[in-house]
């Protein structure tokens, strides 16, 4: 960590007094903060130089605690697990201080909420988006602190040939935890989130089913869980593995999974009826009360059309299945006394 006889930067940053940050223009800082349900600062703690203790007193102020969840419909007895992988928070936080942009003059953030982490650190990230780096053939184009990383990789601070993420991702998956979340909207900032529980169970239940998943599907499972949009191709990748049925963006388990994961229930209410059902409830209703108008079949259907439909979606399922019952000759249409709105009836 000396060249021709001079202590660098990365020495400084890593192994250097506390007193010495004086040296710096902008002086390295980590700073943990601590924020209620509501968004509340609660605590916070600044930890200078040396970060190769900084690092570990300010992991040992997030509290970790012990989560427990139902990995599976097959037994009642929980799995229990701590809401945070020691080694996943190794791995992002050392990232930061690997790659921090330490001429922006910002801090490396570790904010801890109720049931999440944002860890955040000044700088670009370099491969442009999270996805590539899932790939096992992945190398950056270059490293912001190439004497920094190479040292922390020889220190075991950080995973070598860019499989850190990847490593990350892979631990959150065998948890059976949401993977985490990048957030890059941000000018010069990278943001990830950590996940300290479960957010949907069918998800869960669905990785405990399928251990060998690989880390692709998993990575776009993981965004249906959490309603983000994912492309037509994808999509398709997806139901092509009868993993999801739905449209784009409204997607859901496929029926053979929702068996399997015992969601019979759950995947009737996004998948709902055959349209014969849903036209012989018209005819039922109209056969008692003769003649109705449309937003009164609207209240009849809306709770038994699919839930992955929006209100629009649904009105629109209702006016086609009575065009369709009109066009067949088994209903009839007529204007209201009004004569503004029509009626259906025999």
């Amino acid at each position: 960590m000396i060249i021709d006889g001079e202590i660098t930067n990365a020495a400084m940053v890593l192994l250097g007094k506390s007193s010495s940050e004086i040296l710096f223009d902008f002086p390295p800082k980590i700073m943990w903060r601590l924020h209620s349900s509501k968004g509340e600062l609660l605590d916070s703690q600044i930890f200078t130089i040396p970060f190769i203790l900084a690092v570990d007193a300010a992991y040992k102020k997030v509290r970790n605690l012990t989560y427990k969840y139902m990995p599976s419909q097959i037994s009642l007895f929980p799995t229990e697990t701590q809401q945070y992988d020691t080694w996943t928070l190794r791995e992002l936080i050392n990232n930061c201080i690997a790659h921090q942009d330490y001429e922006l003059g910002m801090r490396i953030y570790i904010d801890e909420l109720e049931d999440h982490l944002i860890i955040s650190n000044a700088g670009k990230f370099l491969p442009g988006s999270i996805k590539p780096v899932l790939d096992p053939a992945c190398a950056p184009p270059y490293y912001k602190n190439p004497l920094l990383d190479n040292t922390m990789v020889n220190f075991r601070m950080i995973e070598t040939a860019s499989s850190g993420i990847r490593r990350v991702y892979s631990i959150q998956q065998k948890k059976l935890f949401p993977l985490p979340d990048y957030d890059l909207t941000e000018y010069n900032k990278v943001k990830v989130k950590i996940y300290g529980r479960v957010l949907d169970e069918k998800y869960t239940q669905l990785l405990f089913k399928n251990p060998n998943m690989d880390l692709e599907t998993v990575f776009l499972l993981d965004k249906v869980q959490k309603h983000e949009k994912i492309s037509k191709i994808d999509a398709a990748k997806l139901r092509k593995r009868k993993l999801i049925e739905g449209r784009v963006p409204n997607l859901y388990i496929a029926a053979s999974v929702a068996e399997s994961l015992g969601q019979k229930a759950e995947y009737v209410k996004n998948k709902g009826f055959t349209e014969k059902y849903y036209q012989d409830l018209i005819i039922k209703y109209l056969t008692q009360w003769k003649k109705e108008k449309k937003s009164d079949f609207i209240r009849l259907l809306k709770d038994k059309l699919p839930d992955s439909l929006t209100a629009h979606q649904k009105d629109i399922k209702v006016k086609y299945y009575l065009q369709t019952l009109r066009r067949e000759g088994k209903i009839i249409t007529q204007p209201t006394p009004s004569g503004k709105k029509v009626e259906f009836g025999f």
